[in-house]
């Protein structure tokens, strides 16, 4: 549907994207490196107490924000008279449903690396752990991000 012309036009805003994206994700895991050496994994069977519930349960909804949330975004409509400022339009409105979404997961991943580093306990990793690959199986892929172009679009 797009032409190889407008793919290429809009190409530096997806590099840009990902390169946010990668960003997010090295920031992270460089701070669960950190963390993971001052750790004292002897305290790793302890019983769960209240912060790593508290940030189980805020990791869990900030990931399901992360997934369901920007849905929000595709349901919106194209806007412009022109074939560009509605392709235009499409890629502003999938970079922010992007940004919003990685934003969200991010939110739970530091936040349970912060819990992690106060209070050691094996469903904070999990909850690390999860925000990681939803983290890495949503990444915007270039063929992703142009098939959302296009079925906005279409």
């Amino acid at each position: 549907m797009l032409s190889e012309e407008q793919k290429t036009r809009f190409r530096p805003r997806i590099v840009a994207l990902q390169s946010i994206a990668g960003i997010m994700l090295v920031a992270s895991t460089l701070v669960a490196g950190v963390i993971a050496t001052i750790a004292n994994w002897d305290e790793l069977g302890d019983p769960l107490s209240m912060l790593p519930l508290i940030g189980t349960i805020f990791g869990i909804l900030m990931i399901g924000s992360g997934i369901v949330f920007p849905r929000v975004f595709a349901g919106e409509s194209v806007s412009g008279n022109s074939e560009e400022e509605k392709i235009n339009s499409a890629v502003q409105a999938i970079t922010v449903e992007y940004l919003v979404r990685y934003a969200l997961i991010q939110a739970a991943l530091f936040t349970n690396l912060m819990v992690l580093m106060l209070d050691l306990h094996a469903v904070t990793l999990g909850i690390i752990g999860l925000a990681t690959v939803v983290f890495l199986f949503l990444f915007p892929y270039q063929s992703k991000f142009i098939g959302s172009v296009e079925k906005r679009l279409g």
